[in-house]
């Protein structure tokens, strides 16, 4: 398989998250950039610096809420651990990204609190962090920057010691008596930001690291409402053992795994109310929750590194198209559309059919099935559905296992914050 970078590995959570909160999406990379201007005063490695900018560029990806985001960007958080402790459970899973979950899960932590703490138990990353996301803070997007400057300073002097490490506001001291340290702030792109850091540590990504990743993935999108806590990791499963009937080998098998975690990604970029509403969507809202399968295409494409990788965007894109041109986003038809593809359409109607809703609980499996045969395997492929039917009690037995596991993984990570 290739060889990927933490920085490739990070670029589409990233884009993930900026995609669905225009608030948070400035405040991400703003943060980032002041936390690499700091760590860089500061003479941090480029490993250690690449690890900060990602952390400062996800630092809130645990608010799941609009309410929780948008409390973020004023100026005094009230009670910010439940969001640092949810991003740190989101990320800790998967092994390369265990140190940003560190840094994540004490990016509020007060100075004077961490003098009390084990020693190790925070990062110091944490501590520039905190600081670079209170100077983001505390400037105002309707007055020009650099005027800002001695405002800004001073406010966050009256903490230093308390609130705040001493030898970051003295890197921040330093570092932002030149002009460019705030004009970044404002012009400075992710893109631009990272090109900045040389980072040289490269790793191996076996199919199990890309199967951890997806599913850390997985949770940032599903875990924003009880509704969906569960939806991807079903869907993946029964993906992956749909293949199994239809004779797949165990390296496409696990490809499924993967497009069925990740052929959801697109829904940070819907409003989360739409996820959690009672009762039926309008059309409006309808045609709305249909981008997220473009978004999926969009964000997944950031990954889109080989040939092997290739094939997996292309069935979590397409997981909503139909053989008579009716699906979406492209209005594909028969042609277009390929065995995998179909495979994680039906594990998709599949597992929808199966869940609760907000309003109204999951259907019964005669039921389901019925739909399925009658509605959805029709324009999806109704021979592909004989062979899936043959399996229809082992498949409910899948979800429901996938069902338990997943809301139990849900609680216990909302119960920890």
């Amino acid at each position: 398989m290739e060889k990927l970078s933490l920085k490739e590995l990070a670029v589409p959570m990233i884009k993930a998250i900026d995609s669905f909160n225009y608030l948070l999406k400035s405040h991400h990379r703003r943060t980032a950039i002041i936390s690499y201007h700091i760590g860089k005063k500061l003479g941090l490695k480029s490993d250690y610096l690449l690890e900060l900018v990602i952390a400062a560029s996800l630092h809130d990806i645990g608010a799941l809420s609009v309410q929780e985001r948008d409390m973020l960007i004023q100026e005094d958080v009230t009670n910010p651990k439940p969001h640092c402790m949810m991003g740190y459970h989101m990320l800790k899973s998967f092994d390369v990204f265990r140190d940003i979950a560190k840094i994540i899960k004490h990016h509020h932590i007060i100075y004077k609190d961490s003098l009390n703490m084990k020693k190790g138990e925070v990062i110091f990353s944490s501590h520039i962090i905190h600081l670079a996301d209170r100077i983001d803070v505390l400037l105002s997007p309707d007055a020009f920057i650099l005027s800002q400057k001695k405002s800004v300073t001073e406010k966050i002097k009256e903490k230093v010691g308390e609130v705040f490490h001493p030898e970051v506001f003295e890197a921040f001291l330093e570092t932002s008596k030149i002009d460019i340290f705030w004009i970044d702030i404002n012009n400075m792109s992710m893109h631009q930001l990272f090109n900045k850091i040389d980072f040289s540590l490269d790793f191996e990504l076996s199919i199990d690291h890309t199967v951890e990743f997806a599913l850390t993935i997985s949770r940032i999108i599903d875990f924003r409402s009880k509704f969906t806590a569960s939806h991807s990791y079903t869907v993946a499963h029964l993906a992956e053992q749909i293949g199994r009937y239809f004779r797949f080998d165990d390296e496409k098998c696990k490809k499924l795994l993967i497009a069925g975690y990740l052929h959801d990604i697109g829904k940070i970029g819907i409003d989360p109310g739409l996820l959690e509403k009672d009762g039926p969507l309008t059309d409006d809202e309808f045609q709305m929750m249909k981008l997220h399968a473009y978004y999926t295409g969009q964000i997944l494409s950031e990954l889109n590194v080989s040939e092997w990788f290739r094939e997996i965007v292309t069935w979590a894109e397409h997981h909503h198209e139909k053989n008579d041109g009716t699906g979406y986003p492209h209005g594909l038809h028969e042609d277009d559309l390929d065995k995998g593809g179909k495979i994680l359409a039906f594990a998709d109607v599949i597992t929808a059919l199966l869940e609760d809703r907000p309003y109204r609980k999951g259907m019964d499996l005669e039921k389901a099935f019925t739909i399925l045969r009658e509605e959805i395997a029709p324009k999806i492929s109704s021979k592909m559905f004989e062979v899936i039917e043959e399996y229809k009690e082992e498949i409910s037995q899948i979800a429901n296992e996938c069902q338990e596991f997943s809301r139990s993984k849900y609680q216990h990570d909302k119960n920890a914050v």
